[in-house]
């Protein structure tokens, strides 16, 4: 388990700027995250250096601050703030790079992220920041472009294309079509825009293809742009007595009635918030592009991106409508 000492003592820690991420320590009972990561300590690659919750923070400081692994080491050695999150002495080494690349490799093999994701928002829900009763379900894609997506092959003979990603084709606002090679987030919101639900594919999968694998079941109403408007979606939902808040989208020698262009644009309000995490991987976090090959490790890591999202979320949340004393876990 991970030792709850400091590297310092708490009247030492009073600067404000080594405060910033109390409330994120605040928020979750950590202990319950390393007891979903302790499958790790069962492979037979032999027990990590540092504890398993040194190593899960720091790969979410690296989301927060836009760090590659390189940097995030770099930052861990030199940054008192990142030592006191991820709960490392002063005179204590620190993960290298490569440390931090097995861990999340760790993390893929066991398929955990989604399995951590779930336990972050049943502890927000138990803290009723997420709330499930009466919630909406916003459902959406966006494309990631592939960081490797060149032809031929490099130094080592594998391919600079990732072989996993795909065409993504749409047009865009003004009708021009734009074609992106890489994979497609889908995700899942409520109306506060915390992410209950999220899968990757690749960039050439249809939006309406991974709509069942978002929606809940339970919500009371689902909102979604044109491109999840079917009849098929209709009767799923009534199926399900879910409010049908999809869109409408109009067809050749058929376009949309003025009815349903109102309703388009009464309902655009609310969908707009499943844009919200898109915002935040690609202007906040720098994750317009990839930072791996493979659909497995692109899924892993777009996944620790929702729980750092909502994390982050979270503790404003705390901030906002009261923070609980602040008191060391995990």
């Amino acid at each position: 388990m991970t030792q709850p000492e400091l590297f310092m003592a708490a009247s030492d820690l009073d600067n404000q700027i080594l405060s910033s991420l109390d409330s994120t320590e605040a928020l979750l009972d950590w202990p319950k995250i390393e007891s979903l990561l302790a499958p790790i300590y069962a492979t037979n690659t032999g027990r990590p250096s540092y504890p398993l919750l040194t190593l899960f923070r720091s790969l979410l400081l690296g989301i927060w601050y836009k760090l590659s692994d390189v940097q995030l080491a770099q930052s861990l050695y030199r940054d008192l703030l990142f030592r006191k999150f991820c709960h490392l002495e002063l005179t204590s080494s620190v993960p290298e790079a490569s440390t931090l690349g097995r861990f999340r490799n760790q993390l893929v093999k066991l398929e955990l992220w989604d399995i951590l994701l779930a336990e972050v928002n049943n502890q927000l829900e138990s803290k009723n920041i997420i709330m499930s009763e009466g919630r909406i379900n916003i459902i959406d894609a966006t494309p990631i472009e592939a960081a490797q997506s060149g032809s031929g092959n490099g130094k080592e003979g594998t391919p600079k294309k990732d072989p996993e990603a795909g065409w993504h084709v749409k047009n865009d606002s003004r009708g021009r079509q734009k074609s992106t090679y890489g994979y497609s987030v889908h995700t899942g919101v409520d109306e506060d825009g915390f992410i209950h639900s999220q899968n990757v594919t690749p960039g050439n999968v249809h939006d309406s293809q991974e709509r069942d694998t978002l929606i809940l079941g339970d919500e009371a109403a689902l909102y979604a742009d044109a491109a999840y408007s079917s009849k098929e979606t209709r009767d799923k939902l009534e199926e399900l007595g879910i409010e049908d808040q999809v869109q409408r989208k109009g067809y050749r020698n058929n376009p949309l009635a003025e009815e349903d262009k109102r309703r388009n644009a009464e309902i655009a309000v609310t969908r707009g918030g499943g844009e919200r995490p898109f915002a935040t991987y690609k202007q906040h976090y720098g994750l317009a592009r990839t930072r791996f090959m493979g659909l497995a490790k692109n899924a892993t890591f777009y996944g620790l991106a929702a729980m750092a999202a909502n994390i982050k979320k979270g503790a404003k949340f705390l901030v906002l409508y009261g923070l609980p004393e602040m008191r060391t876990t995990g």
